[in-house]
């Protein structure tokens, strides 16, 4: 059995809760699920607002498993 980890960054608008770039979660997600992997794994950490221009970050670490 084989792991591969990878991490994803969400950034939130500066106004509102809806992330810019939901769609890279899903590529990444289809992308490893194409190659045959399967997630294992996923946890998420919140970064608070980084500084002038920036909202929130949301952290995903994805964890994948192959057989």
């Amino acid at each position: 059995m084989q792991y591969k980890t990878t991490q994803v960054v969400l950034k939130e608008k500066f106004f509102g809760h809806d992330a810019k770039n939901l769609s890279e979660l899903d590529n990444v997600l289809n992308s490893w699920a194409q190659q045959g992997w399967r997630l294992h794994t996923m946890t998420t950490t919140v970064a608070g607002n980084t500084g002038l221009g920036g909202g929130d970050r949301t952290v995903f670490t994805l964890v994948f498993v192959h057989d």
